[in-house]
């Protein structure tokens, strides 16, 4: 009997996945790019990722999730330029 419960929620776990929240928040899913420039590297890396909240609608208040973001920044004579992207998934 206990196998066969098993056998039921499985069976069931599987026609019922491709209507789960995660497939749908993936749907919802798009990669934000943005550039910050600060006379340090940590101000440049702070500003872009400000600039990213704030062009997301994530300021003040952070509704979405953010994957981890990737700076990419390079010294210029005037100062640090530093692009931030981040995938941005909308909940």
């Amino acid at each position: 009997m206990k196998m066969k419960k098993i056998a039921i929620l499985t069976v069931a776990t599987a026609l019922l996945a491709p209507f789960s929240t995660s497939v749908f928040a993936a749907k919802n899913c798009k990669v934000a790019s943005v550039e910050g420039w600060g006379i340090t590297e940590a101000l440049a890396k702070s500003q872009a990722h400000s600039i990213l909240l704030l062009s997301t609608g994530n300021f003040p208040v952070q509704n979405d999730k953010f994957s981890k973001p990737k700076d990419d920044c390079t010294l210029t004579p005037l100062g640090w330029t530093c692009k931030t992207t981040a995938k941005v998934c909308k909940n």
